[in-house]
């Protein structure tokens, strides 16, 4: 099963300062300073400012909570950990014939002590939510319930793809269209014609105008198009507020209606991951009314 949440690590930017750190809050008697802030911190508007050191909060109390946690006992944990901080560090010195772990270093190179508790930290509660995710068996009970409450979502509208060349001229798009009706390839002279003519800004992109659910066609282009299949071209200009527009169909993609059994497997991913990261979002709310901060910069 692929991560649940994107990693709070990777996420998390630990930078070596290049200038004196200051204090930017207080939890529970421990600093938070610009160590483990974006470089850039210094140079943004308070309010940027103060959405950082919010959620710098919350890192550091789920940091201080998963590294009180057995996660960090576990052969995953430290290797991960091992692996993170051994990127751009020498962990091959040799003492006494033996690898010295990166980890039980008193110092790493490019960490300060923040920095470096910070990341074990991250990873700890990451890992947390992992193996959260892993141990929840739903029952299909459950999932199906799931599943009915939002069926919408895995549910496909009938849509179409579609190209298009507006002129500013009816008779260049009569001229078109011939020339498409007389060409072996199609698609080929299509872009062609829309590169040279098109007026709109997506000549450049062959007159790539996108999938668009059918319904979602105004009331003038939805008599038109609705029933068209891949390959389908205008065979009469059609005037529209643009000005007069030339038709192709790309690709027609039908309905789809889903059925449990069939997108299952996606609904539990998606049920897990909602359940764990909830899990996570009361758990740091909850840590945050039980702790002490105290916010510095103003």
């Amino acid at each position: 099963m692929k991560k649940l949440m994107c990693s709070m690590v990777m996420a998390s930017t630990l930078i070596s300062s290049t200038y004196a750190s200051d204090i930017l809050a207080v939890v529970n008697g421990e600093n938070i300073t610009t160590e483990v802030a974006p470089k850039s911190f210094k140079t943004l508007d308070k309010k940027m400012q103060s959405k950082i050191i919010n959620k710098l909060i919350e890192k550091r109390l789920a940091s201080d909570y998963a590294l009180k946690t057995d996660i960090v006992k576990t052969e995953k944990y430290k290797k991960v950990l091992t692996h993170i901080l051994s990127l751009g560090q020498d962990t091959k010195k040799k003492k006494n014939g033996s690898l010295v772990d990166v980890v039980k270093e008193k110092t790493i190179k490019g960490y300060t002590k923040e920095q470096l508790s910070s990341k074990k930290g991250l990873l700890a509660f990451d890992l947390l939510l992992d193996q959260k995710s892993e141990n929840m068996k739903p029952s299909d009970k459950v999932l199906e319930k799931y599943y009915k409450d939002r069926k919408y979502k895995y549910d496909t509208p009938a849509q179409i793809e579609l190209l298009s060349i507006v002129v500013n001229k009816e008779s260049l798009a009569k001229k078109i269209i011939k020339k498409l009706q007389n060409a072996k390839d199609k698609l080929q002279e299509f872009s062609i014609e829309a590169k040279k003519h098109s007026l709109a800004p997506t000549a450049k992109n062959h007159g790539y105008l996108g999938k668009m659910p059918i319904e979602a066609l105004n009331s003038q282009l939805k008599p038109l198009l609705k029933d068209k299949k891949r390959g389908y071209f205008s065979e009469k200009p059609v005037k529209t507020e643009f000005g007069y527009e030339v038709f192709y169909v790309l690709n027609d993609i039908p309905e789809y209606k889903s059925t449990f059994d069939g997108v299952k497997d996606t609904v539990k991913d998606e049920y897990i991951q909602k359940t764990v990261k909830n899990w996570a979002m009361n758990k740091i709310e909850e840590l945050k009314k039980k702790a002490t901060i105290k916010i510095v910069n103003k």
